[in-house]
């Protein structure tokens, strides 16, 4: 009897050891991967950017995809695929075809959410439901509102997934600069509210619900993400766009974790972190090299379906697109703070075909640089991705100068390019008075005279906040802003226009 109780205790204290062990060799944290990509603008063709290799095309799909995929398999149940916002409007395969392209390759990718971004109303509110339909995916966003205090049909305010045990809360936020910088028609009936407004409730929702972990997936820009961070408690991470910013070191602030990957499909985000099984706390993450490139040459992987559904579009149109229309002497380069040679030849082909005094445009609807050399439709395209006419009307030199005054407010750069017109700004002075000089020709603008000035419709409609254009005289509508454009480059080719003090400025 002793020895088979003996056995028994020696087998039952051989048992309490073996279950302390596998107890003590469970891990106590837990790894996940949020994969994120931002303000994609429909670039899913690979393309040289000069900055980055001027041999190696970076961006393109289908190598997205292929990197998509690695990340996967190293953490297979632990990883989150998010979008950013503003996903298809600017190049010609997805205007063409109204996204059609990005949703598919996003439907195979099998995102997790996207938030909606301020450039998802630039082809109305009507495409845009097409577009969220066609989703696979859950497109999401708090602050949007109807005239009835409803969500917009489709979009939800927020999700919880669940990944290895944990239960994720992603909430969406879109900028509420979307009221000024989409057309006011496109967002009627609409109200975008404060994020900090609204956070604070959902955030005590989400975690009533079980949330362990929340993320936020912003479409506001980084300043305002930073100040979100520090203004309201209980945001693990937030998942950025908007302000197209390489975030490439996470930025932290008080306990929020705040990444944004770039733009035009540049970077893979690949955020890793590391949370403590029993509180449920972030205990490490990425801190440094958090975006990857996607670099498109023939060593880099493809996925061969999304190849194969860029084809399919590409083919469709690349006959049209690669058609060359003129030449330029000198790179067209962008410019939002200031004069560019790239907004002087715009202006002077929308004063040409109008023949108004003026000319107008706003710097931010000029989306790249066109390099020297050759320029195809497809760099028109993507130059003037908006489907803009002409406007033209009669301003007083008053309503002039006040909308130049509104343009040196702007905080990210609004200032309007000229043609016709040449003013002098004193940043040093206050607000409403940093317009020093102006003048129309050779002589000074008048306050009294009235003045006909040509613009495109996204300003003639209050676009950027410049509500002024709305109390034009004598409107008249002109053609696409677009042909005008071309048909100026064929005519003059080669161009090569140059800096010439049209707008100068004291800082």
């Amino acid at each position: 009897m002793k020895r088979i109780l003996h056995i028994f205790t020696v087998a039952l204290l051989f048992f309490v050891l073996s279950t302390s062990c596998a107890f003590s060799t469970e891990p106590s944290t837990i790894g996940i991967t949020i994969l994120h990509i931002n303000d994609t603008h429909g670039h899913i063709l690979q393309y040289l950017k000069k900055s980055i290799s001027s041999e190696i095309p970076v961006g393109g799909a289908a190598q997205l995809a292929a990197m998509i995929h690695d990340e996967r398999i190293r953490n297979p149940h632990g990883t989150l695929l998010l979008s950013g916002g503003d996903m298809f409007q600017g190049t010609p395969i997805s205007n063409i075809f109204r996204g059609k392209p990005v949703i598919e390759i996003m439907n195979y990718l099998t995102f997790d959410a996207m938030v909606i971004g301020n450039h998802e109303f630039d082809w109305k509110q009507d495409a845009l439901m097409t577009m969220i339909r066609s989703a696979d995916f859950p497109v999401l966003s708090a602050n949007i509102m109807d005239t009835k205090g409803h969500y917009i049909p489709a979009v939800q305010p927020y999700i919880i997934l669940e990944r290895k045990g944990l239960k994720i809360a992603i909430i969406g936020i879109t900028t509420v600069e979307t009221v000024t910088t989409t057309k006011p028609d496109n967002v009627t009936g609409l109200t975008f509210l404060d994020p900090e407004k609204i956070l604070p409730p959902l955030l005590q929702d989400v975690r009533n619900r079980g949330a362990d972990v929340v993320i936020v997936l912003s479409h506001s820009g980084l300043d305002a993400d930073r100040k979100l961070a520090k203004n309201v408690d209980g945001i693990d991470v937030i998942v950025g766009g908007h302000t197209h910013t390489a975030v490439t070191d996470p930025v932290v602030v008080d306990t929020t974790i705040i990444v944004q990957a770039g733009c035009f499909g540049l970077y893979l985000g690949v955020l890793e972190l590391t949370i403590h099984r029993e509180t449920k706390r972030i205990v490490h993450w990425t801190r440094a090299r958090e975006l990857k490139t996607v670099f498109s040459g023939p060593d880099n992987p493809a996925d061969i379906h999304v190849a194969g559904i860029i084809n399919k579009y590409n083919n469709r149109i690349k006959d049209v697109f690669t058609r060359v229309v003129g030449e330029t002497t000198v790179d067209l380069v962008q410019n939002r703070r200031g004069e560019s040679n790239e907004g002087n030849l715009l202006c002077d082909a929308m004063r040409q075909e109008t023949g108004a005094s003026i000319a107008f445009f706003n710097s931010g609807g000029l989306k790249i640089t066109i390099p020297r050399g050759k320029i195809t439709m497809e760099a028109i395209y993507e130059l003037l991705p908006y489907d803009n006419v002409l406007m033209t009307m009669d301003l007083t030199g008053r309503q002039i100068r006040e909308l130049m005054e509104h343009g040196a407010t702007l905080p990210h750069g609004g200032i309007l390019q000229t043609s016709g017109i040449s003013v002098t700004y004193d940043f040093k002075k206050p607000v409403g008075e940093r317009v020093v000089n102006v003048d129309v020709g050779n002589n000074p603008l008048n306050p009294m005279n009235v003045y006909t000035v040509t613009t495109n419709d996204f300003l003639a409609a209050g676009g950027d906040g410049y509500t002024t254009f709305k109390e034009g005289e004598n409107i008249r509508y002109g053609d696409s802003l677009r042909d005008v454009f071309v048909e100026y480059i064929k005519k003059l080719s080669p161009v090569g226009p140059k800096i010439e003090g049209r707008i100068v400025i004291r800082r």
